[in-house]
Parts: C-alpha cells; structure tokens; sequence
C-alpha cells in the first residue's frame, strides 16, 4: 500500500504536466468567464509593456460552405517599444468570448509577413460560426520563460465577413 501512493501521485502529476505540444491535450485549461473579462488589455512580461490586437473573420467566398467557414483568428502581440521581444516571451493559447460562450484554441505560428521584431503572431484556426460581423472579447495567454504566465485582453473586436 505504501508503495502504490507515490506511483498514484506520479501518474497524477504527469497528466497534470501536459502542454500544447502533447498530443493527447485536445484543448487549452477551461478559466471562468469572469477571470477571462477581468484580463487587462495591458500587461508588463520582462520589463516590456505588451498589448494585444486582433483580426478575426469567417469565409463566405463562392467556394465556402453556404454558411461560411469556421472563425479564424490572427492575433499580434506588441510590445510598446520597438526593440526586438526576447525568445522567451511566447503565446500558446487563446479564448474568445462571444455573450457567454467561449471558444478555446491552441495557437500556431503561421509566419506572416509584416510581423515586425517587437511583436508575436499567431493564429488559431476551426473555430465556431459566430457571426460575422459581431463583437467578441479575445484573451491570449503570455508566458515570461521562467514558468509564469498572465492572460492579455483585447477586448470588443469585430468578426468580419470575407466574400
């Protein structure tokens, strides 16, 4: 019996230890909505002060489904100063609020083009049909590099429409 604790608690950590890079993590942790819209729109990771923007739409072009594709979201962070973010400042998961209902994602670095030193891109894909054109509240989750992370909030953006 002495024995089987330690392996308990062992099993019991592992799965508590799972990140996005684990396949068998389907999606970010649940946070409850009031924690999510009291997330400030401003946050200071490493002496950089860092904001959120956000470009969400749903596809409606003649080769979509006729009630469009699912919401993709390409969120930048930037720091307000314009030298480089370290390495260390990274972005893994995003939720967005639509009234009360959350949609969470991991994210992806899909490398576009005009991302400048001082900001992070990253994009989550397959998200649900709200809208388009109907505000959400988008909150990322920002880690320091040293096991710490803080949610950062840009609040009321628009779904647009793409035809």
């Amino acid at each position: 019996m002495n024995r089987l604790i330690p392996t308990i608690l062992l099993v019991l950590f592992s799965v508590g230890c799972t990140d996005a890079g684990d396949p068998y993590v389907a999606s970010p942790p649940d946070v409850p909505l009031a924690v999510l819209q009291a997330a400030p729109d401003t946050i200071v990771v490493g002496g950089r002060q860092l904001s959120l923007s956000a470009y969400l739409w749903r596809d409606f072009m003649p080769i979509s489904p006729a009630d469009g594709k699912p919401l993709v979201a390409v969120l930048t962070i930037c720091a307000v100063d314009t030298a480089k973010l370290p390495a260390s400042i990274s972005c893994d998961a995003v939720w967005v609020v639509h009234d009360q209902e959350i949609w969470k994602a991991w994210l992806h670095a899909e490398t576009p083009g005009n991302v400048k030193p001082n900001q992070i891109s990253r994009t989550a894909r397959d998200g649900p049909k709200w809208g388009p054109n109907v505000f959400v509240d988008v909150i990322v989750r920002v880690g320091d590099g040293s096991g710490q992370s803080r949610l950062l909030r840009a609040p009321h953006q628009w779904i647009e429409r793409t035809d």
